[in-house]
């Protein structure tokens, strides 16, 4: 099962997640999921993809490996996070 992502973590084009839900959180940090905002070099754009089986607030939440809107990779730092 891939990781979680959460709230800071890096993009594949060196952007950042900046946004999360606002009631859930691993280590202190907010998951992500489908529809949070994320900053890339670009602009602003949103998470485009999740793990339907595992949602926060009717939301897929977030995994190592999901694409944002503009297609960068979504890269995972808490590594053993792979169930809520």
């Amino acid at each position: 099962m891939q990781p979680i992502i959460v709230f800071n973590d890096p993009t594949s084009d060196g952007g950042r997640v900046v946004e999360g839900s606002p009631s859930t959180f691993i280590n202190g940090l907010a998951i992500a999921r489908v529809g949070d905002r994320v900053s890339c070099p670009h602009g602003e754009c949103t998470i485009g993809s999740g793990d339907e089986t595992l949602l926060d607030d009717d939301r897929a939440v977030a995994r190592d490996g999901d694409l944002t809107a503009c297609g960068a990779r979504l890269v995972a730092t808490q590594k053993d996070t792979g169930v809520l």
